[in-house]
């Protein structure tokens, strides 16, 4: 589980690096010694993971597979695994030069959707302060709530009474969490 923060929530990702290094296709079927017009995603792939390689780095690329124009500019974009630790990754793969049947390849990390998270750890004090804010207009005045010390599990249809205070009165209300999207909640508030 993580803890939500007011600041930022920041989600691992697998460590992805650019890189650039010239790719040899002195292997590539040709015509009348012709550099080759198109080259097989599958190629490019294995040629980026060499790359990647380079750099330290041990990854799988797939980058489909389809026959790509070899033009300068021509861009796939490519998903990567890890497969020490599982942890996974995208690559945007470009032809950067090309000199008879060698080219030049750039190879950058591109970011990709963390998975998704079904809950994560609130301090009891930011969980108070929504709180807080969310019943502030029914009661007519900001109150002071308190959810206890605890910290508070949230995720889509937790429920969580609170004690509020203003200056009239005391009461409780229950607070449930509405949306959680992995990074932020909402929660709807109604006094009990």
């Amino acid at each position: 589980m993580k803890r939500l923060s007011s600041i930022a929530v920041v989600a691992a990702v697998l460590v992805l690096g650019g890189c650039a290094a010239p790719l040899d296709l002195s292997d590539a079927q040709r015509v009348d010694d012709e550099a080759p017009s198109t080259i097989s995603s599958v190629d490019l792939a294995i040629a980026a993971e060499r790359v990647v390689a380079d750099d330290g780095f041990v990854v799988q690329i797939d980058c489909g597979a389809v026959e790509l124009p070899v033009v300068v500019g021509t861009s796939v974009e490519c998903s990567a695994v890890d497969p020490a630790t599982g942890e996974q990754g995208g690559y945007t793969v470009t032809i950067t030069s090309i000199d008879g049947v060698d080219y030049g390849l750039e190879v950058v990390g591109s970011a990709v959707d963390a998975p998704a998270v079904d809950s994560a750890l609130e301090l009891a004090s930011a969980f108070a302060d929504l709180t807080a804010q969310a019943i502030t207009d029914s009661l007519g005045e900001y109150p002071t709530v308190d959810c206890g010390t605890a910290d508070i599990e949230i995720f889509v249809g937790q429920e969580v009474r609170c004690a509020f205070t203003i200056s009239t009165r005391s009461g409780l209300v229950l607070a449930t969490v509405t949306d959680f999207d992995g990074t932020s909640y909402q929660i709807s508030v109604i006094e009990e």
